[in-house]
């Protein structure tokens, strides 16, 4: 048997959570079904090369809504066999090629179906047209939907969940979000996170060759550290949280003596100077007052997975260290930068019942981050106890997903009830209550400023589209005006013109 996997592999930012989802799905498959895995990824060299399995160029779309609203067409007219649709050599023929001849198509779980990444959706969206078009099971795992969606991008979604047979949604927004869009109990489930139980040693799984010898990373202190991720600032609001975000972490040091490892989960891998993460970390670096912290390079995913499980605290307003970090029974405080992360990292918190410990951008103002790393820690025994209570029900819950996707992807049916929920685990301490009058006024704003930047995006990629026709149809009437053609017929009708003037005729 023959699969074709699609995550977002092979990044010109390596980037762990996403190659985390990917490989975790395949190690879950591998076991299951004794097939042979084709990875779709932007840079097929570099994930074969850390993965040893095949891998060959996805498709990639542009940014602009109008253009990638265009490729999808022509990508339809080609998995209806088309030939004229798209040149030759582009990656559609070989995806095609590939669906054709696989068992059925996994799209694993991820954050990018919606506007603000809206090649990313489409991405996907054409592979589940190919699939749906050859006639192949397909099955979408563990993914974020919305919160932002122009009308076009929200039929497209429409569209891929419609045609596939299985669908995983990772938070109950998401969840919610896909029954508003049609979608039925009996193949729309909650799910944890693909990456949550990721086997940090590759029993049975592709093996992550990774960083020989990992140069750069220290040996990490037996006694107890503090995993921090820290990535950019959100880039539709402006937001300015890093410095603040560097004395939450002078006083978690101060407050736990334990130090902070800086944990980059994008970047070049193996360094710790390239890359968005880098960037963030030096700019806490520079503000940070302490001498407590230092930065890791970016690590293959399999070692960063195990570099969280280890720490004694995570603090992060990345969504993937909140996920490894939960699983391996490690308190996790999260801030998010706006609507988009908030909703997916209280649904990671809130899986496992600690929604609390997830906040929004305000409360790094008036010091709720603070305080919710000081509760986190001062009850970080009773919070392992929770979160090791639920994770035997968590993996047998999600093996039990595993099973039903491998049915699906082999011809069969599979059958999953859905995630339960966990029984929460409050905060007793003030912050908690002012994180959760803050979050209603700010998704809305942030959910406003979102939806605006995707509408003028929209409206300046049909601006564009515009202009270019507007250019190719001034250039063609000068290539009619300079043509041979034109000329002759200009100058014969100058020559009939003056013929009827001479001998005196009207027409």
């Amino acid at each position: 048997m023959k699969f074709v996997v699609q995550g977002d592999l092979g990044q010109g930012a390596y980037h762990v959570g996403d190659e985390a989802m990917a490989l975790a799905a395949v190690d879950e498959l591998l076991p299951r079904t004794g097939a042979s895995v084709v990875l779709l990824s932007r840079d097929p060299a570099q994930t074969a090369a850390l993965y040893g399995t095949r891998a060959i160029p996805t498709l990639e779309f542009p940014w602009p809504p109008e253009e990638r609203s265009a490729h999808l067409e022509r990508i339809r007219r080609a998995a209806t066999g088309d030939r004229a649709a798209l040149p030759v050599g582009d990656p559609v023929w070989g995806v095609i090629e590939e669906v054709s001849t696989s068992d059925g198509v996994l799209i694993a779980g991820g954050g990018n179906m919606n506007s603000l990444y809206g090649w990313l959706l489409y991405e996907r969206a054409a592979v589940g047209i190919i699939a749906r078009e050859l006639g192949k099971p397909l099955v979408v795992s563990g993914q974020t939907f919305g919160p932002t969606l122009l009308p076009q991008d929200r039929k497209v979604l429409h569209e891929l969940l419609d045609s596939a047979a299985l669908i995983g949604a990772r938070e109950p927004a998401s969840y919610a979000l896909g029954f508003e869009l049609g979608l039925g109990s009996e193949k729309l489930v909650r799910v944890l996170d693909d990456g949550s139980f990721l086997q940090t040693q590759a029993d049975g799984g592709l093996q992550d060759s990774g960083l020989p010898g990992l140069p750069g990373l220290p040996d990490l202190p037996a006694d107890g550290y503090i995993a921090a991720t820290v990535g950019p600032d959100a880039w539709r609001e402006g937001t300015r949280t890093l410095a603040g975000f560097a004395a939450v972490l002078d006083r978690a040091a101060q407050l736990t003596g334990l130090p902070v490892y800086l944990l980059p989960h994008m970047g070049t891998l193996e360094s710790a100077d390239n890359g968005a993460d880098h960037e963030s970390h030096r700019t806490v670096l520079a503000h940070s007052r302490s001498g407590r912290l230092a930065m890791l390079p970016v690590l293959p995913v399999r070692t960063a997975a195990a570099v969280t499980a280890a720490a004694a605290l995570v603090i992060t307003n990345r969504y993937h260290p909140a996920v490894f970090g939960l699983a391996a029974g490690v308190p996790v405080v999260a801030l998010a930068n706006d609507a988009y992360s908030d909703i997916r990292l209280a649904g990671a918190l809130g899986n496992w019942g600690l929604g609390d410990w997830s906040l929004p951008q305000p409360s790094l103002s008036p010091g709720g981050v603070d305080e919710a790393v000081v509760e986190a820690w001062s009850r970080r025994d009773e919070i392992r106890r929770h979160l090791d209570g639920l994770r035997p029900g968590f993996e047998r819950s999600q093996a039990t997903w595993w099973d039903a996707v491998a049915a699906v992807l082999r011809g069969g049916a599979g059958s999953y009830a859905g995630l339960e929920d966990a029984p929460p685990l409050r905060a007793v301490e003030p912050w908690s209550r002012q994180a959760s009058e803050q979050r209603e006024l700010f998704r809305t704003l942030s959910l406003g400023i979102g939806r605006q930047w995707t509408e003028w995006d929209d409206v300046r990629s049909q601006r564009d589209v515009l202009i270019r026709e507007r250019d190719e149809a001034i250039r063609e009437k000068d290539r009619i005006l300079q043509s041979r053609t034109f000329k002759t017929a200009k100058l014969l009708g100058r020559g009939a013109d003056i013929a009827r003037r001479l001998t005196g005729r009207k027409h």
